[in-house]
């Protein structure tokens, strides 16, 4: 008797087949709902940078409404100096008020505000400095003293209405500037930035050497744009000037050391009420008239709007004394 022989009924044939398609069909619905996910997920997260960001800009230039308030704001002579202010940006403002740079934050919205008011008479103004000025600044930001007879020409050539070249400066006709196609500006310097225009004024000189570059190089610099402006004429506030400012200024050891602790106010700590240098202090070291002021004309805000890690940065310059203060310059970074 033979075996009867393995067949399919087709019934179970049809089954296998639908079972396969079904698993297909799954698969595809899955790869839909996976990719519909993913792209909700990326909207959202985009949406949610955008309302950061959108709220971060919004922080900081609330942050310049608030400077602008404190530039503006005018102490009571009337009061008398022992004011005691219920709003801590009042106090602040009366520092600001007597010429001592501050620091403040507060939150708002979820997020944070960082202001920084200081003054441009706490740098040398480029259009005052002259040439054992600007040698000194060289020294104290490790320029080599190689270079500084070149740096010093090339920048009163940039600067000199004449086509006379300096021992060691470069006019218009120098090959530095004929391959790259422009001419000095013959014309004082606007901005910092302008001096890498300069033949000899790189951006290593301008603005220091870069961190990553910090342990190749032998003798790294410091940058001379935190100690420059274009702002103002030529008096230094001594409650805002870096040590490296102050030792452009030719004083001793000794002063620079008193103007640091002075600035400190009597309880020597920094950012407190008694902070800043008082006219009786200054009268006291018997500083130049003709060199310092406690007077700043005009105010450098910095300003830092954040929210959730990401920040926004104003930076901009505006001129005291006036009742509605308005921007001199302006830069916004990301």
């Amino acid at each position: 008797m033979k075996p009867k022989a393995n067949s399919l009924k087709p019934n179970d044939s049809r089954s296998g087949v639908a079972l396969i398609v079904v698993m297909w069909v799954l698969v595809i619905v899955s790869l839909i709902v996976s990719s519909f996910a993913f792209e909700m997920k990326l909207e959202s997260n985009i949406i949610t940078a955008q309302r950061k960001r959108f709220k971060a800009d919004q922080l900081a230039r609330a942050g310049i409404e608030l400077a602008k308030a404190m530039i503006a704001f005018k102490e009571d002579p009337l009061e008398g100096d022992e004011v005691i202010y219920d709003d801590p940006w009042l106090a602040q403002a009366a520092k600001i008020d007597e010429g001592v740079p501050i620091t403040y934050s507060e939150k708002l919205g979820g997020g944070t505000i960082t202001l920084n008011i200081d003054f441009e008479k706490g740098r040398r103004s480029i259009r005052k400095l002259d040439a054992d000025g600007w040698h000194e600044l060289f020294a104290q930001t490790g320029i080599p003293s190689s270079d500084w007879d070149e740096l010093y020409g090339c920048l009163v050539d940039w600067q000199d209405e004449n086509d006379l070249s300096q021992l060691n400066g470069a006019e218009s006709d120098d090959s530095f500037y004929r391959e790259r196609g422009y001419k000095c500006k013959n014309a004082p310097v606007d901005t910092i930035d302008e001096l890498l225009l300069i033949k000899g004024w790189t951006e290593e000189i301008v603005y220091g050497t870069p961190p990553e570059k910090m342990e190749e190089t032998e003798y790294p610099l410091t940058g001379l744009a935190h100690t420059l402006t274009i702002w103002g004429d030529g008096k230094v506030n001594p409650n805002s000037a870096s040590e490296t400012v102050l030792r452009s200024l030719y004083l001793s050891e000794g002063m620079i050391e008193a103007i640091l602790e002075m600035r400190l106010g009597p309880d020597g700590e920094y950012g407190t009420d008694d902070d800043g240098l008082t006219q009786e202090d200054f009268d006291a070291l018997g500083l130049d008239n003709t060199l310092f002021t406690l007077r700043p004309e005009y105010a450098t805000v910095t300003v830092e709007g954040e929210m959730g890690g990401t920040v926004s940065k104003i930076y901009s310059v505006f001129r005291l004394g006036e009742q509605e203060p308005t921007p001199l310059f302006w830069l916004e970074e990301r």
